[in-house]
Parts: structure tokens; C-alpha cells; sequence
């Protein structure tokens, strides 16, 4: 797929060459050459993964929390690279490694100001020309308006439909029909035409665009161009009928055996690392309450199958409300139906821990699609079109939606959701579980 940003290749270049230099200096005088190298493409690879999962290597506006999560990244990088040491050289010393990780972090963040800096004051903006100026159309504008990081201008819209053209309410205007796009691009110094006419276009649209764009202006169809952008499916009928095509052709041969093994090896894993932490919420939960130790709940799995979801239960047993959604619904830490000894449970998703049960069932994945409440499920199957598609594969401990956008509206979930389901691999999938691992550690996970 087409680049938006030469940025989101370019750092990965330019930090990979600064840590490579770096950590190769620092081990020149502590490790032979045959280990020297080993541990210097370690320690580049580690710390590409770690930013990468922070979400340096993407298309995104630098806020001053980033600063924190730059460094962040290169601190448990650093970290994990000097545990590593001790087997293979014995160790580093405490105050080269001090020395690396601020040498590194300062000329990482350094070349992130000087970015933004000509970003902001020297990169030209990339002219946008919308074709169509629909609901669909209209919305593809909204969505680069709201995204000033992308660094791009809506000049206006191309439309035959003299419906949209008598009855324009939007503040980007319509310059014209579709055999003015030679005029239109060429006046207003185009850089890319976004397609977002909803119906089949004719032969005589297709010529006048064909014959008005011209070479080196880029091209994007709207679905295309939402989902690059959003990381959400857009969900028409045209975009679910391509999903269906998608989703029933084979996957890798080995992609759903592996991730059942992989799921249930992880499940085990988790079950046997947590277990002192599942034994004191056991008794927590007693002391508090003296009630039942889990909670379980009917949500809806693969291909519509309900299944009972199993939780250590947080709330009061007199409080407990079978109608309730923590997945839906969001719970302040002041909230008198939370045991006081389970806020903490709840914050770093303590109570979820059971669900390694319905993994190792085979109701559940790791990664997937959240499941929600049958009468969820059903009351969103009637006013939300394709909503029961996010049922093709199997629910997830955590997805896509959980790690971007965890309290989004039904609409947004769906469109996260089928974005999952459409590009998901076991790389993509390992790299979303090491991002919801990250957050609950440090309960940032809502």
C-alpha cells in the first residue's frame, strides 16, 4: 500500500543507525567481535519493536506525553538488553549503560523536534481533491480534518450530482463536475484524488477522471483511503461483500492451527505466572464478601454462539447486576458496588485472568473482538448493519478496538472490529497482545 508519510519509514532508518553506532561503541571494549555484534543487533531490534508498539513508527501528532514514552521505550529496551548481558558477556557496567540509554534518548527525541519543526514550518501541505460530495464524501473530509498530523488540505470537492451541488451546506466547497478535474487539479496544485462516490461510477465519469488526472497525482478509493487513515473498516456494502471474499479465502495454511496452539500455550502461561496473584484475589474476594469467588456472564462467541464468560467478581454480591457491561460501561473507582479490595483488581485487569478457561475451551482467543451481552449483541444486530460480521471469528481477551479506542460508540467498535478481521495475522496479533500487556502493567488499560 501507497505511503502517506515518508516519515513512517525514514525513523525506523535513521533509529536503527544512531542505536546500532551507539550500543556498537559501548561494547567495543567489553565483548568480542562475534558477541559485540550479536548484542548490538539485539539491542537495535528490541528497541525498534518496544517504539514501535508505542506507535513511533506511524503517521501521528507528537504531544508532550510522548516525550515520557520515548523514553519509556528506550529505558525497558535497555533494560532487557542488560539482563540479557549477564549470561553472554557476565554483564555491563551501570554507568555505560546510564550513558547509552541518555545518548540514545537525546538524539532520538532530537530528531523528532527537528521533524516537527519542519513539519510544521517548511513541509508543503499535500492539496486533497475529493471525488463526490455525498455523505461518504463529506466524511472522508471530516476524518483529514481532524487529523492535522497527516499534513493535508482539503481544496474542495468534484460532484456531478446536482442534488449535492443545489443543497451544499459544508464549508469545503464543490469546484466543479468530474470533466473539470483536469482544470480543477491544475488550478488548486493537487496531490491526491480520494474516490468517494457511493454508486457504481459510468463510462463517461470514468474517462473525464481518466482523462483529468494526471500522472504523479496519487489516487485513492474512500474505503481505502478510511481505513489507512482510521485503522477502521469502513463499512459499506461494498467494503463487507470484499471482507466476506477476504475472510473465506484460505488464510496461511498454518495460521488457525498456530494460533489455537498458541492461544492455549499462552493461556497455560498466564495461568501458572499469575497464580499468586489469582490466590490472594481468591481470598480478597472471600474476606470481602464471603460470596461467590467468579462471575460469570452469557456474551456471545464464534458465529453467534453464546457461551458463559467467566470474571473474578469485583461487586458486591447484592450489587451484582447480571445486565451489567464493564466492556460497555464505565466503572469510576468510586463506584460503591466495587468491593474496596478488588479497585485494584479491577484496575489492572486481575479479574479477567479466568478467561484463560474459556481460551483453553475454545470460546475464546487471545486476540479478537471483544464479546458483548446477548441482549447486546441482538439489539445491535438490529439497528447496526453488518454488526453480527465481528461474530466470524472468535472473541478475544482483548482486540484491535480494546488498545485504540476503548470507549468508543457500537458504530466505532464495529469498524475497528472488522478492521481486525480482515487484516489479522499472528505477527499483527502478537504485536496487539504485547500492547495490551504493556497498558495493564502500568494500568493504563481502561
Amino acid at each position: 500500500m501507497t505511503a502517506i508519510s515518508k516519515s513512517t519509514k525514514i525513523f525506523p532508518i535513521i533509529d536503527a543507525l544512531v542505536i546500532a553506532f551507539i550500543s556498537f561503541c559501548s561494547f567495543f571494549y567489553i565483548a568480542p567481535v562475534d558477541k559485540r555484534i550479536i548484542l548490538t543487533l539485539f539491542f537495535v531490534s528490541i528497541t525498534l519493536i518496544i517504539l514501535a508498539i508505542k506507535g513511533f513508527y506511524k503517521q501521528k501528532k507528537y504531544s508532550f506525553k510522548d516525550i515520557y514514552f520515548l523514553f519509556e521505550g528506550i529505558f525497558v529496551s535497555t533494560i532487557i538488553v542488560a539482563v540479557s548481558c549477564i549470561p553472554i558477556i557476565g554483564g555491563v557496567p551501570l554507568a555505560l549503560l546510564l550513558i547509552d540509554l541518555v545518548i540514545i534518548y537525546t538524539l532520538l527525541l532530537t530528531t523528532r523536534i527537528i521533524y516537527s519543526l519542519y513539519k510544521k514550518f517548511f513541509k508543503p501541505v499535500k492539496n486533497i481533491l475529493i471525488v463526490g460530495a455525498g455523505q461518504d464524501g463529506k466524511l472522508i473530509a471530516e476524518e483529514i480534518q481532524a487529523r492535522p498530523e497527516l499534513g493535508m488540505k482539503v481544496v474542495g470537492f468534484l460532484d456531478d450530482n446536482m442534488n449535492n451541488i443545489e443543497e451544499e451546506d459544508s464549508s469545503i466547497p464543490i469546484l466543479g463536475l468530474t470533466y473539470d478535474s483536469e482544470a480543477v487539479i491544475k488550478d488548486n496544485k493537487v496531490d491526491m484524488v480520494i474516490i468517494a462516490v457511493k454508486s457504481r461510477m459510468d463510462s463517461n465519469i470514468l474517462t473525464d477522471l481518466a482523462k483529468g488526472i494526471p500522472l504523479g497525482v496519487k489516487v485513492w478509493r474512500m474505503p481505502t483511503f478510511y481505513s489507512f487513515i482510521t485503522k477502521k473498516l469502513f463499512t459499506n456494502k461494498m467494503a463487507v461483500n470484499w471482507l466476506f471474499y477476504d475472510y473465506v479465502r484460505p488464510k496461511h495454511i498454518l495460521y488457525s492451527r498456530l494460533k489455537k496452539v498458541i492461544d492455549i500455550i499462552c493461556a497455560l502461561a498466564i495461568l501458572v505466572i499469575t497464580l499468586p496473584l489469582t490466590v490472594i484475589a481468591i481470598i480478597g474476594i472471600k474476606i470481602s464478601d464471603f460470596g461467590p469467588i467468579f462471575f460469570t456472564q452469557t456474551r456471545i462467541g464464534k458465529f453467534g454462539k453464546p457461551f458463559k464468560m467467566i470474571k473474578f467478581r469485583t461487586m458486591f454480591q447484592d450489587k451484582v447486576d447480571e445486565s451489567f457491561d464493564d466492556d460497555l460501561e464505565e466503572v469510576n473507582n468510586d463506584d460503591k458496588r466495587i468491593m474496596p479490595f478488588c479497585k485494584w483488581i479491577r484496575k489492572f485487569h486481575i479479574d479477567d485472568i479466568p478467561q484463560m478457561f474459556n481460551i483453553l475451551k475454545g470460546e475464546m482467543s487471545l486476540v479478537g473482538p471483544r464479546p458483548v451481552r446477548e441482549e447486546v449483541h441482538y439489539a445491535n444486530q438490529e439497528t447496526i448493519a453488518f454488526w453480527e460480521c465481528r461474530d466470524w471469528v472468535r472473541p478475544g481477551l482483548t482486540g484491535w478496538q480494546q488498545i485504540n479506542s476503548p470507549d468508543c460508540i457500537p458504530e466505532e467498535r464495529l469498524g475497528y472490529d472488522l478492521y481486525y478481521v480482515k487484516h489479522r495475522t499472528l505477527l499483527w496479533e502478537v504485536s496487539i497482545f504485547i500492547q495490551y500487556i504493556a497498558k495493564v502493567v502500568t494500568g493504563r488499560l481502561k
